[in-house]
């Protein structure tokens, strides 16, 4: 079977019209990675601090509380000057430590001016506390008489909180604040799987692989008179097609990796990443009902929501683990294409209508599923998830365990429409 699948692949390479593609597919990612290393200096490793609000405060029930008060939030807004200072200097350790405080203040803060009990809403409340404790800080709950009405608007807590267990992060991992654009060996791969496999994957596959069965023919012919050979051809077919677009897309890939690793090194790949936990561990749609907008907030390598529900299910991973999770979506979502593609060519015997149909229902998928859609019946849609990397981190309405589902499905469901193409349609 090996030899077969390998001599495919070695045929598919040697092709010139595959290795055009290939090289405007590497000369598009070289251009992004110089694009996005270009931006990366010009954008801030994160936003700005939220602060500390005093307007539901008054000084009535207590004046020299109040100035007690008043005097703690300009030593925060201090800290907040000083750490925006330090990140204009680049001393990062400083930075961190003061992103650290303040975050661990405003996330107390929302909580004592927050109507919402405690142990239903606020997650990582004991991590807040411990670090309350372990950075010396003050308690901002003392001054909770002087608040005069509470609120039930809880999302800037989760902000803050994930702000502050993400900055306590860098500073225990000793890792040097990062940007979204940032480009070195341990992020190269999932910038190229966000910025540009959601829209080339599908074309590649679509045009790597449209003209199989019209290569194929004369081979088929001597294959399918072996005994026992029939049933396996199919599979074999499959397993080549898939390898080698996944040669096309991870073997550049590792090429930046290994030519990045000198000059920036891979320390970044314990990095922390936030990822939606519902979403990975099961089928959860994100309810954003009632939403104008959404806020989002750089943190590192991820988009954080200020103001969307599932800003609370945000949990930290190391950008390896990410990365990895990423890839097995690609993976399957590689193997969805080319099935979709090899089916749609065994069902009409011209190749470019072939082509034509494959590229129309991506699109037309595409088109009613774009990345910020929120219609449920997208959940089944397969182009909800063509961005694996927005499913698990947090920027797409549905949900990475939710992709593999229904990506799994109909890969198993064109696999078996394959096979009957197969008996019926003599493949």
């Amino acid at each position: 079977m090996w030899t077969y699948v390998l001599f495919n692949i070695k045929s598919n390479l040697k092709r010139k019209e595959n290795l055009i593609l290939i090289v405007l597919f590497i000369i598009c990612e070289i251009a992004l990675l110089f694009i996005l290393n270009t931006k990366s200096f010009t954008e801030s490793p994160y936003q700005t601090s939220l602060g500390i609000s005093i307007a539901s405060v008054s000084q009535k029930n207590d004046p020299k509380l109040y100035q007690k008060f008043m005097d703690e939030v300009n030593l925060i807004r201090q800290t907040i000057d000083k750490g925006e200072q330090d990140g204009k200097e680049k001393n990062w350790k400083s930075y961190c430590e003061n992103k650290v405080k303040v975050s661990v203040l405003e996330a107390q803060w929302y909580m004592v001016t927050s109507s919402m009990p405690n142990d239903s809403y606020f997650e990582h409340a004991d991590v807040l506390e411990e670090l309350r404790k372990e950075y010396g800080l003050t308690d901002l709950s003392q001054y909770e008489k002087l608040i005069v009405q509470k609120s039930n608007d809880i999302n800037l807590y989760f902000c803050s909180m994930q702000q502050a267990r993400y900055f306590d992060y860098l500073l225990k991992h000793d890792l040097i604040p990062i940007t979204y654009s940032y480009v070195d060996a341990s992020s190269v791969s999932l910038q190229i799987a966000r910025y540009i496999l959601p829209v080339v994957l599908p074309l590649l596959v679509g045009l790597l692989l449209f003209q199989q069965r019209e290569r194929r023919a004369k081979t088929e012919k001597t294959i399918l008179t072996i005994s026992g050979v029939k049933k396996k051809y199919v599979r074999w077919n499959l397993i080549s097609d898939v390898l080698f677009v996944l040669l096309v897309v991870f073997m550049p890939i590792l090429v930046y990796m290994i030519v990045l690793v000198p000059f920036k090194g891979v320390s970044n790949l314990i990095y922390p990443v936030l990822y939606y936990k519902p979403g990975f561990t099961g089928f959860h749609y994100w309810d954003t009902q009632g939403l104008d907008h959404i806020e989002l907030v750089a943190s590192g390598l991820t988009n954080m929501s200020v103001n969307q529900f599932t800003t609370p299910g945000m949990e930290l991973m190391p950008l390896w683990q990410c990365t990895l999770f990423v890839a097995f979506g690609l993976v399957l979502s590689t193997t969805f294409y080319v099935l979709l593609i090899t089916v749609l060519s065994k069902l009409m015997k011209n190749k470019y209508l072939s082509l034509l149909v494959f590229l129309v229902v991506l699109g037309l998928c595409s088109f009613a599923s774009p990345l910020g859609n929120m219609q449920k019946i997208n959940t089944f849609n397969p182009m909800s998830y063509r961005d694996f990397g927005m499913n698990l981190l947090g920027t797409s309405y549905f949900g990475y365990f939710a992709g593999i589902v229904i990506i799994g499905l109909y890969s198993v469901i064109l696999y078996l429409v394959l096979k009957w193409c197969a008996k019926k349609v003599h493949v």
